[in-house]
């Protein structure tokens, strides 16, 4: 089963003028933009490093252990096959920021690539820390989170001016922040975007899918899922996904090397797995059964007693479980009533939800129905065009 490495392989020697950017390619950037490049790619948009001096200036022993995420070694495999590859040696990254401000629920880290037809900007995914996880779930109750405005106020910073044609891009939660900054950007910007890919990311509040400004926008996305997406099928979207296949099962399918591809696109399925369909039933009565509310004091109180082991990272946690669980469990115990109350009221409706959607999957199963086949996107190839894009 070949993946974007195997790609990289196939298809790292035509540049885009022999074959036009696609979705894979889209994946790749996006994966690209949870690269650790502190103190390698320029924050300053003015300034740019190609792929080449990057590998050059990259040490993977400074990386500490709790910093790396699940797919550490894949990226720098990813970024090697970049370096060599005739497709992206004229690419320059710019752009490189990294905030994290528990304080604020706050993670947000973002890249820009530069080529000579498109400027594509990744927004990363969640990391592995802690306040990374919270600001995930805030999503599912607030209208706008630190990060969703930052990533707004980066894109009027570094793309208030010029004509280039934009391209927004992320894995996870970074796709909702592309969808999120080209929704509520100016005017004079989102004229210029072209597409936003959002690969296995979470929708939005209610208020915010059915904006003005979002709406504006959806005819531009690019959404795709696994077959048994979790995160991709959170929370309201307009934007029907396609389906990709994957090598993984369950929710090893989110990470976007285990996603198959072909000559120049993913392996597409016709429609979500069994456990996709459990999932999704589950989800969306899960999250339409609580207020905005108990969203946020369910969030509220997993979060206090995670935070209790003073871990900065789910990693951190992992390394020395024995003393995070036992002040894990100390905090469960001292968490206030109302919170407790929430948090089991919450999970108690998730489990009911999930006994629901087993029959309701079950019945359809013995009524032999077929399961609904979403509709197709517009094919991605040739999608990026001039320089220049009409107003």
């Amino acid at each position: 089963m070949a993946n974007i490495l195997d790609y990289l392989d196939w298809r790292g020697d035509l540049p885009f003028s022999a074959a036009p950017f696609n979705e894979v390619d889209a994946l790749i950037l996006a994966e690209l933009s949870y690269f650790p490049a502190e103190g390698i790619v320029p924050a300053d948009i003015t300034e740019s490093i190609s792929i080449s001096e990057m590998r050059s200036r990259f040490d993977a022993d400074k990386v500490p252990a709790e910093k790396r995420i699940v797919s550490f070694e894949q990226d720098i495999q990813l970024m090697n096959k970049l370096a060599d590859s005739r497709r992206f040696d004229s690419m320059k990254l710019t752009g490189y920021v990294n905030h994290i401000d528990p304080a604020k629920d706050l993670q947000f880290a973002a890249m820009t690539f530069i080529f000579d037809k498109f400027t594509f900007v990744a927004f990363r995914g969640t990391d592995s820390t802690i306040t990374g996880w919270k600001e995930d779930c805030n999503i599912s109750f607030m209208q706008e989170t630190a990060s969703q405005r930052m990533a707004v106020d980066y894109i009027t910073e570094n793309f208030g001016g010029g004509d280039d044609v934009l391209v927004f891009g992320g894995h996870s939660k970074g796709g909702n922040l592309g969808v999120y900054a080209a929704a509520f950007c100016d005017g004079s910007i989102k004229k210029r975007i072209r597409a936003v890919f959002a690969f296995d990311s979470p929708g939005f509040v209610e208020e915010v899918a059915a904006s003005e400004e979002y709406l504006s926008v959806t005819k531009k996305i690019f959404s795709m899922i696994p077959q048994s997406s979790l995160v991709g099928q959170l929370l309201s979207g307009s934007a029907e996904p396609r389906i990709v296949k994957s090598s993984a099962g369950g929710i090893m399918q989110h990470l976007a090397f285990t996603w198959q591809v072909t000559r120049n696109s993913f392996d597409y399925a016709e429609e979500l797995s069994k456990l996709g369909v459990l999932i999704n039933k589950t989800m969306t009565g899960w999250v339409s059964s609580l207020d905005e509310s108990e969203r946020q004091s369910f969030v509220e109180a997993v979060f206090t007693v995670l935070e209790a082991a003073e871990s900065e990272t789910i990693n951190e946690i992992n390394s020395n479980k024995r003393k995070s669980f036992a002040a894990i469990l100390k905090a469960l115990k001292k968490l206030p009533a109302e919170k407790r109350a929430a948090a089991k009221k919450a999970l108690s409706q998730l489990a009911t939800y999930g006994k629901k959607a087993l029959i309701s999957g079950l019945e359809e199963e013995l009524a032999d129905k077929e399961l609904p086949k979403l509709p197709r996107l517009p094919d991605t190839a040739g999608l990026i065009g001039a320089k220049k894009t009409e107003s």
